[in-house]
């Protein structure tokens, strides 16, 4: 605390670097990235860039929010979220600025996993982490940028409306923050977020859903107490809205579904349009969490609030990658790790010296081509006293002497090159 000195803007793209770095370089504690005692464990790029001391006193200092107006635990204006919100509003205004989504948009739940404790820590025993802070997302289906985020505080901090659902709710407070109701979206969503009430409501807003239903939500009994064939799907329509149930095979439970875009019709295979339209386009939140899990370099924490702002920053750089991806000219296009490559090579502001290597092209521009196909011999590879003469059309730029273009490399009686 003692050595601490006012962060400038470089020091902070430094810190970012190595940030982003830490998620493709594992190592078991932050200490080890600096360690040198062992030349098999020494990673000489994190000491150029950042002292250690230096990279922990930003760490432990890092602030994105003015914590002189955070209300304490007791008053009633507290949020357990000011610590990171500040971060959170702006990617969000910043992430429906740069794209224009597909019709196709998904809403799901994730799980930043952390054990923590925090007001804010959700137990999910589905998801592989089971203990963490819990995001609603909406992400457009085709790629998996996230158009929208929203932490879940709780139940305490986060009632749900009399009268409502929770997921109504969401979906709504997330499709207006993005500006994309009344415009003819299709969203999906899963059988926590869908209900009838959910599609009623979009319907008013000239936007389809398309999702699964749990069997204690309103439906019609028919769909309720189907048993249908893996053939024959059964079906109920009321004005806009299509219920089904379907069997994938014998010996599974049935789905029931519920959709505003699609009509029961059924591909070749036998299986509902409605049934594949959801496969194909509900999966994009669980695939953006499998890329941050690889590339994410999530690390232990005593604070979780700090933990989620190093998982926001990671969540710029997805969307930033797909972003390239949409508008880049390159070919072929960058890989995502190339890509993250280059983002910490231009943040850290360390430019690798590599010697540069004579291409045969260039180093034939040294060597021209004589007038009227005259001929001399090769400085090189001629040699008139064994017999070895050989022609050249071409002679040295600099001493004018014949010289092959295959043998420019070898010519080393000029000084020139």
């Amino acid at each position: 605390m003692k050595s601490w000195r006012p962060l400038t803007e470089n020091e902070l793209k430094s810190f970012l670097a190595i940030v982003f770095n830490m998620g493709l370089i594992r190592k078991s504690s932050i200490e080890e990235y600096w360690n040198s005692s062992l030349p098999s464990q020494a990673s000489h790029w994190f000491k150029k860039v950042m002292s250690r001391n230096r990279f922990q006193n930003i760490l432990k200092f890092l602030y994105v929010s003015d914590y002189s107006r955070n209300v304490p635990r007791q008053h009633p204006a507290y949020d357990p979220a000011s610590r990171f919100r500040p971060l959170l509003s702006f990617m969000n205004k910043q992430f429906c600025r740069f794209i224009v989504p597909k019709k196709e948009v998904c809403v799901d739940e994730t799980l930043m996993a952390t054990k923590g404790h925090n007001v804010m820590r959700q137990y999910i025993p589905s998801k592989a982490a089971k203990f963490g802070i819990k995001f609603w997302m909406l992400c457009e289906s085709a790629t998996g940028y996230i158009l929208q985020m929203s932490v879940y505080r709780g139940r305490h901090f986060d009632p749900v409306p009399a009268g409502q659902l929770q997921g109504t709710t969401v979906v709504m407070d997330l499709m207006s923050a993005s500006n994309i109701l009344n415009k003819g979206y299709h969203v999906f969503c899963d059988s926590f977020f869908c209900s009838q009430n959910l599609a009623s409501r979009l319907i008013q807003t000239t936007t389809y859903i398309t999702g699964t239903l749990r069997k204690n939500r309103p439906m019609p009994n028919t769909i309720r107490n189907a048993n249908p064939t893996p053939d024959n799907p059964v079906y109920m329509r009321k004005g806009k809205m299509l219920c089904a149930a379907f069997r994938d095979m014998d010996g599974k439970k049935p789905v029931r579904m519920l959709s505003t875009a699609f009509s029961a019709q059924h591909l070749p295979s036998g299986r509902p349009r409605i049934v594949n339209g959801y496969n194909k386009n509900m999966g994009a939140v669980d695939t953006t969490d499998a890329i941050m899990k690889a590339y994410g370099g999530h690390r232990k924490n005593r604070k979780p609030w700090k933990k989620v702002v190093l998982h926001l920053f990671h969540r710029i750089v997805h969307n930033a990658y797909i972003l390239y991806q949409k508008n880049t000219s390159d070919t072929p296009v960058k890989s995502r790790l190339r890509f993250i490559q280059e983002i910490v090579e231009s943040l850290s502001g360390i430019r690798s010296e590599q010697p540069r290597r004579r291409r045969r092209h260039q180093r034939a521009r040294s060597v021209s081509t004589l007038p009227d196909r005259k001929e001399k011999d090769c400085c090189v590879c001629s040699n008139r006293s064994h017999g070895g003469r050989k022609r050249s059309r071409t002679v040295c730029n600099f001493c004018k002497k014949g010289l092959h273009k295959d043998c420019v490399s070898l010519h080393e009686e000029c000084r020139e090159l």
